[in-house]
């Protein structure tokens, strides 16, 4: 294949993102370039999601749209990630027009189908603002949880060693990174497999060393390996963030067995204290499961009451999907309808919308560093950040009042003026 374009699209979690950029980076060639616009590429290259149902329905639709561009052109389609790994001999037999479909084991081999022989060293591609990036640690994930399909597609934990990861992200600050986001299907058992011991505190403290890198920013902690000394090394760190991301998915005992967590609600409580002890202005986003099957309207009443009490930050809302291949699925019947898990789902958003709304309220007056990510249209160019409390693209943001000229990249001082809806805030530069 010669002077072709390919237009990359990468669907689901920022751990897919970094495969997308490493493929990206592996088919940077001369004769290549790369297009946003499916329609004027010669190759759709898709990397699916298949963790759940509404995302594996994306990915369904997000190939079908690409065969209706294929119709009466040239144009070819590749279909990798989760949902191929999942559901290969389906896809191959019900979608047809698409090109190659590649599981995971086999991805590295793409290259091969563009007449490129695969390197080993070739660096990813950034697909993010370059100021920010996310940094995958590990790959897998070594729990069992009931409602999770994740081990079945992504295998048992494997760290990266220390050395690569620590080369990779002085790559990335030599690009201008300046926020490393740490991603992995579980951050905090990083180290196990490799070493034989927990040893996050020791990449991160190699990670703080990296000239260029101001924040350091942790995603997918689980709660039965997060101790108190995880909030202590957060408090003496200056460049890690008071920020995690925590998934909970329940607060009852009874529905955390059910589920295989290896954590009951002792452990959430341990972790509020901790934070409040030693970072009380840590900010927590956190998820949580509705209509898991043995969610009885009681237990569904204690999680309302937990997530008024934990006040977490941000809290993504999901409605359980019953997943084959899971625990769950081969123990119990999917028994809750869907229009009671729905009205669940309104009620915890509803909820956690009000939480988060105080807490912004609660920023009036606060000055805050500011990362600015880009410029608004809507509100005359101002520009748009975000500060040590919101991840890139996933939670709210501060609109910037400033008469002097900023730049994607920037971190400033801003003072929170004003709240502009449940999730931003407005602010004036300092």
């Amino acid at each position: 294949m010669k002077n072709l374009k390919i237009n990359f699209i990468s669907l689901g979690c920022p751990k897919n993102l970094v495969d997308t950029e490493v493929l990206i980076g592996k088919l940077n060639q001369e004769n290549i370039s790369f297009t946003a616009n499916p329609e004027e590429a010669d190759v759709i290259l898709i990397n699916t999601c298949g963790f759940i149902e509404p995302a594996k329905e994306e990915s369904i639709e997000t190939i079908l749209e690409a065969v209706k561009l294929k119709q009466n052109s040239n144009k070819k389609i590749i279909v990798t990630g989760c949902l191929v790994e999942r559901y290969k001999q389906e896809l191959e037999k019900e979608i047809p027009e698409v090109d190659y479909f590649i599981d995971l084991k086999n991805q590295s081999q793409i290259p091969v189908l563009f007449d490129i022989k695969p390197k080993e060293n070739t660096k990813r591609i950034i697909s993010t603002p370059k100021h920010t990036a996310y940094l995958k640690i590990s790959e897998g994930c070594d729990h069992t949880c009931s409602f999770c399909a994740i081990p079945n597609i992504r295998g048992k934990h494997r760290s990266k060693p220390i050395k690569a990861l620590v080369e990779e992200a002085k790559y990335l600050a030599d690009l201008g990174v300046k926020e490393l986001n740490i991603v992995s299907q579980d951050t905090s058992y990083y180290g196990y497999d490799l070493y034989g011991k927990p040893m996050l505190f020791e990449l991160l403290k190699q990670l703080e060393k990296i000239d260029g890198i101001k924040w350091i920013r942790l995603y997918y902690l689980y709660p039965s390996t997060v101790d108190e000394d995880f909030f202590k090394f957060i408090k003496d760190s200056e460049k890690i963030l008071h920020y995690i991301e925590m998934p909970i998915q329940h607060s009852e005992d009874k529905i955390l067995k059910d589920m295989m967590r290896g954590y009951r609600k002792k452990k959430l409580y341990q972790i509020l204290h901790w934070k409040e002890k030693y970072t009380p202005d840590m900010t927590i986003r956190s998820s949580v499961i509705v209509g898991y099957p043995t969610e009885t309207e009681e237990d569904f009443e204690s999680l309302k009451n937990f997530i008024q009490e934990a006040q977490f930050d941000w809290l993504g809302v999901f409605v359980y999907s019953h997943e084959e291949g899971t625990p769950a699925y081969q123990k119990h019947k999917d028994k809750i309808p869907k229009k009671e898990k729905i009205r669940r789902f309104n009620e915890i958003t509803a909820l956690q919308e009000n939480i988060t709304e105080q807490k912004n309220k609660s920023l009036i007056g606060k000055e805050l560093d500011i990362i600015i990510d880009g410029f608004s249209e809507e509100w005359e160019t101002l520009p748009i950040g975000r500060s040590y409390r919101s991840a890139f693209e996933i939670d709210g943001v501060v609109y910037v009042e400033t008469t002097e000229p900023v730049n994607v990249g920037d971190i400033i001082k801003v003072r929170i003026k004003d709240t502009i809806d449940k999730y931003d805030v407005v602010g004036e530069a300092e």
